[in-house]
């Protein structure tokens, strides 16, 4: 990876259930966040989902984020049994699952990680984590990147820290911490993806330009935001020109 393509910013935009199937052409990101939590777990679904990637030819990241980890009321209720054809029928390589590092991940139990890049993610609503909590969270992801397998994804692991503050001391300590995160993931042996989202109203500005808390992610939404402060797709558009 060159140094340009590790400075990079990707932006994953979060999408429900009717603004994925609404999508007529791919839009400007470099991957589509599918929350299947917003999706209804119908019989059908995971096909109608494969088919509709492939029109597309789409990157994805496959999220399905627990009730105390959401600011959203959950549309279908998923399981082991009905995920595994839509994660069998998806390309190697290619997409991202999201599993949350602080709390088990039973939906996507016994997935081949060496098929997906693994984005691990810790959600906190009640404040900021502080700076030895966070280097406690990054540890195993150090330690597991150092069995992946290469593919042509940015990063085969992502670290993930979405944190929404009290007040205005919290937010700049979040900001300080983001930044100290970065460079240690990318002085591992392998290069570890930093995504850090400072939640709420005085995050906005760090979800249009990342690289200012050294975050090389970001997500943004189409229609309605999905998480606090987050931004539509258009403004992080006009705005990073």
């Amino acid at each position: 990876m060159s140094q340009n393509d590790s400075q990079k910013i990707r932006i994953i935009l979060t999408l429900n259930e009717e603004e994925f199937f609404g999508l007529k052409i791919l839009p400007e990101a470099d991957f589509l966040e599918i929350r299947l939590d917003q999706f209804h777990s119908g019989k059908d679904t995971p096909e109608k989902i494969l088919v509709k990637i492939k029109e597309l030819n789409a990157s994805c990241v496959f999220t399905y984020r627990q009730p105390e980890d959401s600011s959203l009321q959950s549309l279908g209720v998923w399981n082991r049994e009905n995920i595994a054809p839509l994660l069998s029928g998806l390309e190697s390589g290619k997409h991202y699952i999201d599993l949350e590092l602080d709390k088990d991940n039973p939906v996507f139990n016994g997935i081949d990680e060496d098929r997906f890049g693994i984005i691990r993610s810790v959600h906190s609503f009640s404040g900021i984590p502080d700076f030895e909590e966070l280097l406690f969270f990054l540890r195993p992801v150090a330690e597991e990147v150092l069995a992946t397998v290469k593919s042509d994804l940015p990063f085969q692991r992502i670290f993930k820290i979405a944190a929404l503050p009290k007040n205005k001391d919290e937010s700049e300590e979040f900001q300080h911490s983001a930044l100290k995160l970065s460079k240690l993931c990318a002085k591992q042996n392998i290069p570890i993806g930093f995504c850090g989202i400072l939640m709420g109203e005085s995050g906005k500005e760090f979800r249009i330009f990342p690289e200012k808390i050294g975050s090389q992610f970001t997500y943004c939404c189409l229609g309605e935001p999905k998480a606090p402060g987050q931004v539509d797709l258009e403004t992080v558009l006009s705005k990073r020109k």
